[in-house]
């Protein structure tokens, strides 16, 4: 029996509670997860012009990714070669094409060279390769990609099989549309676990079950990566939830319609509630159910505005992949948008994780896009973020309460409905073990 074996995930898919509530495991993951896996540090619209760059945070380490004079990404470790300043914070310029320490003036090129220090006759023996330490950085669908570990594996064999998965999505043409982050009173693990199962919605989400078949759902694991949603057995009728016991005659298929477009988080609503009112006017045409109608006028509604809706089928206008990549990104994708959630620990405490909403679109055809402003919400009480969110929200930081309670000892979960959760963490445990 090893040291490790009381917080590994067990044999009949047990998960310690000390997985989410001590600096025991945490401290294991920062040893030997996050320097070792693939993470998501931006997208590459964030990244436009020589100097641009962005930071990107896990526990202690900073990583720097920017944009150099000959049109590369590079990435590095944040700090200062000379007595470990941080470079950079958050997102900005660096100006004059050089990375210059704002304590002693150190200064490297954007390809991370150290190329000037000041009174350098001072320093004997000063190596003439004391540039910044490099990260690995790759990019897939617009979304850039750091990994700290020089030896990893490339990207497209860590990503497989989600380029092919999601290709139909050309996620490589979808640009920010809101950047919004707040801190979650709940380790990370607990918050993508309850965006990767859809098992809590007859608990949490009661209101949305008169339009949300929620027991039809499928899931799907791949090595690391796993999704639900859109598969095959996956709801393609308008109906709802099966545990409300109602017959078809005690429900309007036209309620359910609105409702399901409302919630589809695509960009351009109020043209689809229109569609769905007119179908509700008029009634479907003859041989089509409300539905089907409804599909094929949105993808109608997609190409007249300048998109290719090539590779998409007519179930897919009304269906939505919720896609868990891992180690940390989560959310549903929507031809023309996506609503993705990447989650982090908060510094090293392992009761709180910063959580960052991005919702990313296809802009217009020939319009101009501009990245939208980062709004940061040290307490996510601060804006409105909607009913269910809220109630995700509120109900993680109880989660992680209840966690450490003596009366818990670990989480139980449902063979089909949380498999996703189970199959992330056993991931995460291949990574420990090694």
């Amino acid at each position: 029996m090893s040291d490790l074996d009381h917080l590994l995930v067990q044999p009949d898919g047990f998960l310690p509670k000390e997985r989410y509530t001590t600096t025991e495991f945490s401290d294991l993951e920062f040893d030997r997860l996050w320097p070792y896996v693939w993470q998501i540090a931006g997208r590459v619209e964030e990244l436009a012009a020589t100097g641009d760059f962005v930071e990107y945070t896990i526990g202690d380490d900073s990583i720097l990714v920017v944009r150099t004079g000959t049109g590369e990404l590079a990435a590095f470790h944040n700090t200062c070669r000379h007595r470990g300043t941080r470079l950079g914070t958050g997102c900005g310029v660096f100006a004059d094409g050089e990375i210059r320490c704002p304590y002693h003036a150190w200064t490297y090129a954007l390809d991370g060279r150290l190329v000037r220090v000041p009174d350098r006759e001072e320093f004997a023996g000063l190596p003439d390769d004391l540039g910044l330490r490099a990260v690995r950085v790759d990019c897939w669908g617009g979304f850039v990609f750091v990994n700290m570990d020089l030896d990893a594996e490339p990207l497209s064999e860590f990503l497989d099989p989600l380029p092919t998965l999601l290709a139909p999505y050309r996620f490589d043409e979808l640009r920010f549309r809101s950047y919004r982050t707040t801190i979650i009173d709940a380790n990370w693990k607990a918050v993508v676990d309850a965006f990767n199962e859809s098992y809590h919605v007859q608990g949490l989400h009661q209101q949305i079950l008169p339009w949300t078949d929620d027991t039809s759902i499928a899931y799907e694991q791949f090595a690391r990566h796993a999704h639900y949603g859109r598969l095959p057995g996956a709801r393609r009728e308008l109906r709802p939830s099966p545990r409300l016991g109602l017959a078809p005659d005690e429900y309007d298929e036209g309620e359910i319609l609105g409702a399901l477009v409302a919630g589809l988080g695509g960009a351009f609503l109020s043209e689809e509630r229109t569609t769905v009112a007119e179908l509700r006017a008029s009634g479907p045409p003859a041989g089509q159910t409300l539905l089907g109608a409804y599909q094929e006028r949105r993808m109608t509604l997609l190409a007249e505005r300048g998109f290719d809706v090539a590779g998409f089928t007519p179930d897919l206008m009304t269906s939505a992949d919720d896609v868990f990549w891992f180690p940390n990104m989560v959310g549903p994708v929507y031809p023309g948008s996506a609503l993705v959630f990447r989650v982090r620990p908060n510094g090293r405490d392992p009761n709180s994780a910063i959580k960052d909403t991005w919702v990313l679109e296809w802009p217009r055809p020939g319009s101009e896009w501009q990245m939208p402003e980062r709004r940061f919400y040290a307490d996510w009480h601060e804006r409105t973020w909607g009913e269910i969110t809220e109630q995700d929200y509120t109900n993680l930081a109880n989660v992680q309460r209840g966690m450490r309670s003596r009366g818990f000892d670990g989480s139980r979960l449902a063979a089909k409905q949380e498999s996703n959760v189970l199959h992330m963490h056993r991931v995460v445990d291949r990574y420990l073990t090694k």
